[in-house]
């Protein structure tokens, strides 16, 4: 039995305050993900439809977020291991939510939005939404006993997937009948709620370092990457990681511009194909604990890495806006989104339980650190490359190669041949 604050955890079961806990934490992230969809495919369209921005100036807009977010990681990461995790995410909800909100009342004000704005809303709001990911997935770590922890990962990304669906398919819809700027007002409420969802928390986190044990910033950071990247079977999953940041870079860089200017499609429509994944991520956090115990944990993350790929190359392959186009386009929501839910919650889970709470936010940084840097690749990738319809074309398929080369090397490492998450030696187990 291990106690959070004044709440008796058992280690072979989730308790009904921490069950309580994670409903309430599940329904602040449907909240702010429904929005932070609509921001997603709005600030895009925006950008290509209102400005007739360029496939480099795109790339930009991704750019300077990721930049931004990558910078926040390790500045984050050292901060969640020294304070508590709640009012972390509570504080990175309200100021996505002012920084959203300054745009429509922008084009209220002067009639427009310019690049500029969107560039440093882009990249203010991408350092806050990592903050709070950090701070999210080390709070779930810690509250969560670990035999329990792949199941509930899977329900919450299972729930951002269904709000995915809704708030992709809100987009379309809200750009081409009030505009971006309003669309994207409605993202900063959102966040207003789910800051006051998370108001309602009640298990106490576990015991954070005294003060007097702290050292100094660089040496905690470095400590942070250094532990993670001692751990043998987390090495496989750190470059996995870079291969899927590279996946999304890319697909981030090139699949709006190739869908709207080569494929020829609506808003509404573009909205209801990304819509469709939020489907697939739901199918898939339901379906990822029978997936994991039929292919063993190792397997499960290589396969479905490599069905992620095969997924975003089918983009590529539509030959335009028509019913086999379309088709296309939403199997490659349904294979990429519902197998990259299979691929987060494993990986979660075996951090979570390899990795000791005080270094959760470190080591979380240090992931999403590989992954922004990946990403960053690929948007720059996919910004040279990506200025004609071809090139676009071309940076899909260099996405999905990149995540299926990731999952045939972790199908032959060690990681690979890991059948159970309870073969792993416990964060306890391992010297601090």
């Amino acid at each position: 039995m291990k106690k959070r604050g004044g709440v008796a955890v058992q280690r072979t079961g989730v308790s009904t305050a921490v069950r309580r806990d994670v409903r309430i934490l599940m329904a602040a992230q449907s909240a702010s993900t429904f929005g932070s969809f609509i921001t997603r495919a709005a600030l895009p369209l925006l950008a290509i439809i209102g400005l007739g921005i360029s496939a480099e100036e795109a790339a930009i807009i991704a750019g300077v977020d990721l930049i931004a977010a990558t910078l926040a990681s390790q500045i984050a990461g050292v901060w969640i291991d020294r304070l508590p995790r709640r009012p972390v995410m509570i504080a990175a909800d309200l100021l996505r939510a002012l920084l959203l909100a300054s745009i429509p009342l922008a084009a209220f004000m002067t009639g427009g939005v310019s690049l500029l704005h969107l560039i440093l809303v882009s990249a203010a709001s991408g350092a806050c939404s990592t903050a709070f990911d950090i701070a999210e997935r080390s709070y779930l770590a810690g509250l969560v006993p670990t035999p329990d922890l792949r199941s509930v990962l899977a329900k919450v990304l299972g729930i951002r997937g269904a709000a995915e669906f809704f708030g992709f398919g809100a987009a379309g819809l809200l750009v081409g009948s009030i505009g971006g700027p309003a669309a994207i007002g409605v993202d900063a409420l959102t966040y207003v709620a789910s800051a006051l969802l998370l108001t309602a928390l009640r298990v106490r986190e576990p015991r954070l370092p005294k003060a007097t044990t702290r050292q100094s910033f660089l040496v905690e950071a470095e400590e942070g990457l250094r532990r993670t990247w001692a751990i043998p079977i987390l090495r496989p999953l750190i470059a996995s990681s870079a291969a899927i940041g590279i996946y999304f870079g890319l697909f981030r860089s090139a699949y709006m511009i190739y869908v709207v200017r080569t494929l020829g499609l609506s808003p509404e429509v573009v909205g209801f194909i990304i819509a469709s994944g939020g489907i697939a991520s739901f199918a898939g956090g339901l379906l990822t604990e029978r997936i994991s115990l039929a292919l063993g944990t190792g397997r499960a993350i290589s396969v479905s890495l490599v069905i992620v790929g095969i997924g975003l190359a089918l983009v590529p392959l539509a030959p335009g806006a028509s019913l086999t186009g379309i088709v296309l386009l939403v199997a490659h929501q349904f294979l990429s989104d519902g197998f990259e839910t299979v691929w987060e919650a494993n990986q979660g889970a075996i951090r979570g339980r390899v990795l000791p709470d005080a270094l959760q936010g470190r080591a979380n940084a240090a992931f999403e650190g590989v992954s922004l840097l990946g990403r960053l690749t690929g948007i720059v990738a996919g910004g040279l490359i990506g200025g004609s319809a071809a090139g676009s074309g071309a940076a899909l398929y260099l996405g999905a190669a990149a995540s299926i080369a990731a999952g045939v090397v972790i199908g032959l490492t060690k990681l690979g041949r890991v059948q159970k998450i309870s073969e792993l030696p416990r964060a306890l187990d391992r010297v601090a």
